[in-house]
């Protein structure tokens, strides 16, 4: 409803919707906003959308409480392959078979920045929308990495008992000389291993150091590295066409520690 007019205010002209948005969304300054207030009130249209502008308020809160909804399949292909093309085209790695022409990712972050005083009662959904794309920028060069995280080791060390589940993912094969060839194919996965979980990834990279407080985990798996069970994990090194790569085993002993990257 930007830029859209209605009623009419104290000077003669025509309400702004953007300025009666700004008003709800109390952004205005203090004195500003009591002036403006005695008018809205003394107005039935510019009332009406205040009461609008109310109801999107209170369906707002109930969507913050409300399950987030799955990423549409189409779109999660979609984005995982950029993140495999562009991540080889950084970091290198085996060409795969040529992918069908990705649409580019919109910075959401940017578009908020200019919308964030209008929305201000909106943030809860804002938010969610902003979670579905951060991945995206985490690995895409030129751009800040911003997912959190550390390295995890294998899978396959610790037997499964009676009655467990045993759909451990599949280690991938990954040489010494060809570290950078896993970094597509990991991507953002969270496939910790008998780490279990983030806190075991914690212990392993404050184990590695330095600065493992630091790193940020873009991806993690279960590899072989020339024929070694491990985990892999694509950490942030500060730079957007750098990463860390370090593997480790269940112990958290180190197996690879080294940047890659241009």
């Amino acid at each position: 409803m930007t830029d859209e007019l209605r009623g009419t205010g104290a000077s003669g002209d025509p309400w702004s919707v953007d300025l009666l948005a700004d008003l709800h969304a109390g952004v205005l300054e203090p004195a500003q906003s009591a002036r403006l207030w005695s008018q809205v009130n003394a107005d039935p249209g510019a009332r009406a959308v205040i009461d609008a502008l109310d109801s999107v308020g209170a369906d707002l809160e109930l969507l913050r409480d409300a399950p987030a909804p799955p990423m549409p399949a189409d779109f999660a292909a979609r984005l995982d392959a950029a993140i495999e093309a562009e991540s080889r085209r950084a970091f290198g790695g085996p060409q795969s078979t040529p992918q069908q022409a990705v649409a580019p990712v919109v910075d959401l972050a940017e578009a908020r920045r200019k919308r964030s005083r209008r929305l201000a009662w909106g943030t809860g959904l804002l938010t969610a929308a902003a979670a579905a794309v951060a991945v995206t920028f985490a690995v895409l060069p030129g751009s800040q990495p911003t997912t959190g995280g550390v390295a995890a080791p294998a899978t396959t060390t610790a037997s499964a008992q009676p009655g467990e589940a045993t759909n451990a993912p599949k280690p991938l094969a990954v040489t010494s000389s060809d570290v950078g060839g896993a970094v597509g194919k990991i991507g953002n996965s969270k496939e910790y291993g008998p780490l279990k979980d983030q806190a075991g990834l914690d212990k392993c990279i404050a184990a590695a150091g330095p600065d493992g407080a630091k790193a940020q985990t873009i991806g993690v798996h279960p590899v072989t590295l020339d024929g070694t069970e491990g985990i892999m994990a694509l950490l942030t090194t500060g730079s957007a066409t750098k990463l860390r790569v370090l593997v480790v085993q269940a112990d958290c002993t180190v197996l690879f520690d080294n940047p890659i990257g241009r």
